[in-house]
């Protein structure tokens, strides 16, 4: 559970958009990995299905009929939703990755959050590798316009 609570935590905000789902989500992984039988010779290899059983779990559980009948908070009013969600200290970056579309938010995070090799981000959402850095490419694009240019401008600085 140390070792993987807070990679599967973080995965799952980023799929599901909430904590309290993400929650859920690392109990149910944490719950398989402490029952399945098998052991992995490698770290990488039990990465990887912990990883992939992850995403399994936040697209069971997007697809369930719970999920599909409950009201976001978006429809709520503001005074409720701020009633209802704790005061996230987020920095900008963050919120405007959460921003982007699913497949551009789950591709930047999986590489510029939890460093992942483009071929091991293509395995986890199932698709190939040059997919994979097309939506790289494309969500870099829109933080650039949400953030006003600034996106990446202080790694050139570093780099210089």
């Amino acid at each position: 559970m140390e070792r993987w609570a807070d990679t599967v935590l973080r995965v799952g905000y980023t799929w599901t958009g909430s904590s309290q789902d993400a929650q859920d989500v690392c109990q149910t992984v944490l719950l398989k990995l402490l029952t399945d039988p098998r052991r992995f010779p490698e770290e990488r290899q039990e990465k990887a299905w912990v990883l992939r059983v992850t995403v399994n779990c936040c697209k069971d559980l997007k697809k369930s009929a719970w999920a599909r009948r409950r009201v976001s908070l978006d429809a709520l009013g503001a005074a409720e939703a701020a009633a209802v969600l704790p005061d996230l200290e987020e920095s900008p970056v963050l919120r405007a990755v959460q921003a982007l579309p699913e497949k551009y938010r789950q591709a930047v995070y999986l590489r510029y959050y939890e460093e992942y090799e483009l071929e091991e981000i293509a395995a986890v959402m199932g698709c190939r590798t040059a997919q994979v850095s097309t939506w790289l490419y494309r969500g870099k694009a829109r933080l650039r316009t949400m953030l006003g240019g600034m996106y990446g401008t202080e790694q050139k600085c570093l780099s210089e």
